[in-house]
């Protein structure tokens, strides 16, 4: 699960509070674990010495670079259009956040799989197929 800072805060705050009794804290917020905890009691701590803003998303504009995201749209759309494939070659990223990137940089080239055909609809096809008059390989012996 992911906190926001807002909540690493207050649970680094009573922690400090409740003279470092990880299991007060998880007891009244109900998250985190006690590790978790000593964690972020750390990183607190060392904000604090060193006069740094604490709990900042290193990770702004995201984890992989426009080029990056790019590249796997290409691998993805040049060699069959296979989630799985580009994955695999590339190493990133998983199923769902590939498909955004296609669907963010190449609309409309993913593969989407449809549903399957229902019962009643594959069995008036096969009625359809059977009762026409006209048969291809009639003519052929």
């Amino acid at each position: 699960m992911t906190y926001t800072r807002e909540q690493k805060i207050r649970a680094v705050e009573l922690y400090v509070r409740y003279d470092s009794s990880a299991m007060a804290v998880i007891h009244e917020l109900g998250y985190p674990s006690r590790t978790m905890l000593a964690r972020w009691h750390a990183q607190w701590a060392e904000a604090r010495r060193t006069g740094m803003e604490v709990f900042v998303d290193r990770r702004v504009g995201g984890r992989y670079s426009l080029e990056q995201k790019q590249a796997a749209v290409d691998h993805y759309i040049q060699h069959g259009r296979c989630l799985r494939r580009t994955i695999r070659a590339l190493g990133y990223p998983s199923h769902e956040v590939l498909a955004a990137w296609i669907d963010e940089l190449a609309p409309g080239e993913r593969r989407i799989r449809r549903e399957p055909v229902d019962a009643a609809t594959r069995m008036k096809a096969v009625v359809e197929v059977t009762a026409t008059d006209a048969r291809p390989y009639d003519n052929v012996r």
